[in-house]
């Protein structure tokens, strides 16, 4: 059969193009979250304020390969007007953070197809997570944040003949105003402590300018006020917080890692699903209930969720950061790597996230800006018409 030349080109074009096109093209179909009998209700999009387009948009975007896609985007999962409208996974990386060999990204694990069943790496949501703990314990101690913590760590007694580190209390502790000289993010103290055998040691022993003078990002903060609580509760904290919180969120499914004293670790090395994420998340949104149980107290979700330091970074309450994007504010409990548990009081909404972008901040941070400022807010413009406030 004879075919013209430039019927031939044509045909050739044609069919480049077609290829071009399926290949670009990736279509999203929604479903609406499945039902389980873990108390949390789900509903479809259309029965909140969510508009569908912009979501979808979201959606054909992150199921998109390369640069036109989202990296190592896990999980995407959004609660709106009392249920859970959105839960998407999808395939990458199972990378490990190795703290023990200077904070170091281990890529050996072989990528996986994430999915609610497997549990996924918090990072920093864990300091979140001592935070609630921490509520919890003070109201059954009877103590304030305005307590010293030298009354509170016999042990230690030596180091707080200096005037200046026997004036840190609670407060200091919970809103990373301790006065030592500590930078986890340029330097390598994040590292060395994982080095050391005591924690809590290895940050009192360090120069203090005096606290309340400068807010400081400090992990080795929270592992201090684990191990204080332990000592003060009279019974290991690990079995504590599983009775008095994760049990009664119906979080059961968990991997929590220890200091190096043994004492559950506070400020990262945590696994979890994304549900249970959303739990944590839920539970703050209803000012301390899950289920109708107040299981962390009303007072103490109010404090440790408003304005109690300032900094460069960003504002911060206790191991909450108070977040605003695009006009929009919002609590911010977030880890290394991209995961988020983001809580919006004024729109009825949590938004869950995991991804597995470790050791990359701009990366992480900006693909969550996107999916929120760019598709999910725009997403309540289109139901509502009510812009956000500038």
């Amino acid at each position: 059969m004879r075919i013209y030349l430039p019927l031939l080109v044509l045909l050739l074009l044609s069919t480049a193009n077609a290829d071009t096109n399926m290949t670009e093209k990736h279509d999203y179909q929604y479903i609406p979250p499945l039902s389980l009998d873990d108390g949390i209700n789900t509903a479809a999009l259309s029965q909140t304020e969510l508009g569908f387009s912009y979501i979808n948009q979201l959606m054909t975007k992150a199921v998109t390969p390369g640069p036109k896609g989202y990296q190592e985007l896990h999980s995407l999962l959004i609660y709106k007007d009392d249920a859970l409208v959105l839960e998407e996974y999808f395939s990458g990386n199972n990378d490990a953070i190795n703290f023990s060999d200077n904070i170091k990204r281990d890529s050996s694990p072989a990528p996986v197809k994430w999915h609610r069943d497997r549990k996924h790496y918090v990072a920093s949501v864990n300091k979140a997570l001592t935070a609630s703990l921490a509520g919890i314990a003070l109201e059954q101690l009877g103590l304030s944040v305005n307590q010293p913590i030298a009354e509170l760590l016999p042990q230690y007694q030596h180091y707080f003949s200096n005037t200046k580190i026997k004036q840190l209390t609670l407060h200091h502790v919970l809103s990373m105003q301790l006065g030592f000289e500590w930078d986890e993010w340029n330097k390598n103290d994040l590292a060395l402590m994982w080095q050391a055998d005591d924690f809590v040691d290895f940050l009192l022993a360090r120069p203090n300018q005096g606290p309340g003078k400068q807010w400081q990002y400090n992990s080795a903060a929270p592992n201090l006020l684990l191990t204080l609580l332990q000592q003060q509760l009279k019974q290991p904290i690990q079995a504590w917080a599983d009775r008095v919180f994760y049990q009664k969120l119906g979080i059961t499914d968990y991997v929590w890692h220890k200091q190096a004293n043994g004492i559950g670790e506070g400020s990262a090395r945590m696994h979890m699903r994304p549900r249970d994420m959303l739990k944590v998340g839920i539970t703050y949104l209803n000012q301390g209930k899950w289920q109708d149980e107040q299981v962390i107290p009303k007072s103490w979700v109010k404090q440790a969720t408003r304005l109690q330091a300032r900094s460069d970074a960003g504002d911060y309450g206790y191991y909450f950061w108070l977040r605003r994007l695009a006009g929009i504010d919002y609590i911010s409990a977030d880890g290394d790597g991209g995961q988020y548990i983001n809580i919006f009081p004024e729109q009825n909404m949590v938004i869950v996230m995991t991804q597995g972008n470790y050791l990359n901040w701009p990366l992480y941070n900006q693909q969550a800006q996107d999916i929120m400022a760019n598709y999910i807010f725009p997403a309540l413009v289109q139901r509502t018409g009510i812009n956000p406030k500038p």
